[in-house]
């Protein structure tokens, strides 16, 4: 193959990762607001969400366009047909993730008014633990890391086991104190969110595995 070529086909694998980490940066900004907005809830944080949520659907749909073209184009085999492959999953992964932070946002405008009764900040640090998770599997995929893809496996089954405390310390709750039900249950939902997105951390490191392995799991 032409050297020229071949330099402009390096080009495109290293455009295409450079708009995935790129997209990464959006999505770890948002999700931080995210989980700021759960303990103080705030009317412009909030539009910075939803805004930046149009822009991970921008970035979404170009890396996937890119991508596409370059496989067509290239007709790339092996490793190269791996990244280009992880490139479009991951993009998609990511533009749900985004999907689930802005939901977040959405979730405190409706529950507004924080009741007297409600004194855990458990959830909060549930968002904490995934968001430091999702951060982990980032640099999983940037530093294309074996050892760090598999902790980030490992975290999600402790993120999941915080997750059922705070489903059961809800519920607890809501029987304790009837008027503070609405609230608890779109606590409930947010904590929901925060369960996929540690599913989908999961999932940006099995793609990270695969990357490296060269195999599916």
């Amino acid at each position: 193959m032409d050297k020229h070529i071949v330099t402009n086909y390096d080009n495109d694998l290293e455009y295409i990762k450079n708009m995935i980490i790129e997209m990464g940066v959006l999505l770890e900004k948002q999700m931080f607001q995210a989980v700021e907005l759960i303990k103080v809830s705030n009317k412009e944080l909030t539009l910075n969400i939803i805004e930046t949520e149009k822009k991970i659907d921008i970035s979404e749909k170009k890396i996937r366009e890119y991508a596409t073209n370059t496989l067509s184009k290239r007709q790339p085999l092996a490793d190269d047909l791996r990244k280009i492959i992880v490139s479009i999953k991951l993009a998609t992964t990511f533009e749900r993730i985004g999907d689930h932070s802005t939901n977040i946002a959405n979730r405190i405008e409706i529950a507004k008014v924080v009741p007297s009764s409600y004194t855990t900040d458990s959830i909060y640090r549930l968002g904490q633990s995934v968001l430091k998770n999702l951060s982990q599997a980032l640099t999983a995929y940037d530093q294309n890391s074996e050892k760090i893809a598999v902790n980030v496996s490992n975290e999600d089954k402790k993120i999941d086991l915080i997750y059922e405390t705070c489903f059961r310390e809800h519920l607890i709750l809501m029987m304790e104190n009837k008027d503070g039900i609405g609230y608890c249950t779109q606590m409930l939902f947010i904590a929901k969110e925060l369960e996929r997105i540690g599913d989908l951390c999961k999932n940006i490191a099995k793609e990270v595995l695969y990357n490296v392995r060269g195999k599916i799991l």
